[in-house]
This record gives structure tokens, C-alpha cells and sequence, in this order.
């Protein structure tokens, strides 16, 4: 796996159109990334977790370094 896998991807170039303004627009940052695992809509799943497996998922989420998780 790479360290700094951001370094893999060239930017895209910018679309040139004069009548809008958003393919102008470039993303200079990377996205956050948010698990939303945990959140109510949980009862759409087969087996529902209860809070002894959510509470193992949280833990398992903050272990594999995943900064935001919604609830």
C-alpha cells in the first residue's frame, strides 16, 4: 500500500467553458472521509446490530483511524 497514495493521481485539467462557472472549479484537497456505520439507519440491515456490536465497531473504526463517525 502506498504511504501517500494522494501522489498516485494528476489532477484534471480545468474545462474550458465560458457560459458556466463550475468547470473551473478544481478540488484542491482531499475529501474527508466519515463512516457512517453506526447511524440509525442501521435497521435496514439483515441482522440490526445491538450495542454490544456497535460499540465493537466504533472501537474498530477508532483503531483503524477513522477521524469522524456519525451516530
Amino acid at each position: 500500500m502506498l504511504k501517500h497514495p494522494e501522489t498516485k493521481y494528476r489532477p484534471m485539467p480545468p474545462v474550458g467553458l465560458k457560459d458556466r462557472t463550475w468547470p473551473d472549479q478544481v478540488i484542491s484537497k482531499p475529501p474527508i472521509w466519515m463512516s457512517t456505520d453506526l447511524r440509525d439507519g442501521n435497521q435496514a440491515l439483515f441482522e440490526p446490530m445491538d450495542a454490544q456490536r456497535k460499540m465493537r465497531m466504533f472501537k474498530t473504526l477508532c483503531a483503524i483511524g477513522i477521524k469522524q463517525i456519525e451516530v
